[in-house]
């Protein structure tokens, strides 16, 4: 599922987790131990001293309990929980895992689950029960009204071979009476392709090799199949910057020479790609 519904990764670190440092740690202890036995003083100046040692040795264990505690808060956050813990806090919001499904398709889904469950008929209510219906073979859904009264739920799936089926499987579920509000007209469909044809000229730097260029177009189909998504534009600068590798002195996109619009029940996927070197 792309991650253009919500980047977890961008929120900040909370709160509760502590920053942890061992020599702040032990600091804190020595100048603690200091001040109930002021006696001692001296001797803990001594590396080898058997009390530095004890100090040194309870202080990195009291680091090790405070990470242990930051590792409990984690786990119970659903934009860092793993693995059984993320299992535990789907199961809470009433979403099981799929099987064989990654933590971060799982985790898009209870946070959508949540948003869905607040309206019946809302974008996020069909978004969701798209996503239900096929958890762990959809890249992006969106959703749209074109028409007062008409819902239209466009998919885009990972799985092309079997888009076909999937489909079928997914507007089952999102025309079922348990999912469609009664006076909503909705129709599920796929996404409709827009293939754009890319043309460049790479400028390689001196004594680069020509692996460099003969690598430029698999880097570049790889990169937008993690980028590609409904309703998301290829633009010319992505281009540039895509092919604008380690050895590339500079790159002139020729096509597409403009911004192509992408509608919300479209997606852009490459097609033809002619990338010539200039010497």
């Amino acid at each position: 599922m792309n991650s253009q519904y919500f980047d977890f990764s961008a929120l900040p670190a909370p709160d509760i987790i502590e920053p942890l440092d061992y020599e702040t740690i032990y600091q804190a202890r020595k100048d603690r131990f200091k001040s109930l036995a002021p006696q001692y003083a001296d001797a803990l100046e001594l590396e080898s001293d058997p009390l530095t040692v004890c100090l040194q040795v309870e202080s990195y264990r009291e680091l090790l309990l405070r990470q242990r505690i930051n590792e409990a808060a984690y786990a119970n956050l659903l934009a860092t929980a793993k693995s059984s813990d993320l299992d535990q806090l789907g199961v809470f919001y009433g979403l099981v895992r799929a099987e064989g499904e990654e933590d971060g398709n799982y985790r898009l889904r209870i946070r959508q689950k949540t948003l869905a469950s607040s309206t019946a008929g809302s974008k996020d209510h069909y978004r969701n029960a798209a996503l239900t219906a096929a958890p762990n073979t959809i890249q992006d859904v969106e959703v749209d009204s074109p028409a007062p009264g008409r819902v239209r739920v466009s998919i885009l799936f990972q799985d092309k071979e079997h888009a076909d089926a999937l489909l079928q499987q997914v507007r089952n579920h999102v025309l079922s009476d348990q999912v469609k509000v009664l006076t909503d007209q909705v129709e599920v469909n796929h996404a409709e392709e827009v293939p754009i044809d890319v043309k460049a000229d790479i400028y390689l730097q001196d004594n680069v090799p020509n692996w460099v260029f003969t690598q430029l177009e698999g880097k570049l189909r790889e990169a937008w199949q993690e980028t590609m998504a409904l309703g998301v534009a290829m633009t010319p600068s992505w281009l540039s910057a895509q092919l604008h590798v380690e050895g590339v002195k500079h790159v002139e996109i020729h096509t597409p020479n403009s911004l192509i619009d992408i509608a919300s029940n479209q997606y852009a996927q490459l097609g033809q790609i002619q990338l010539c070197l200039i010497t």
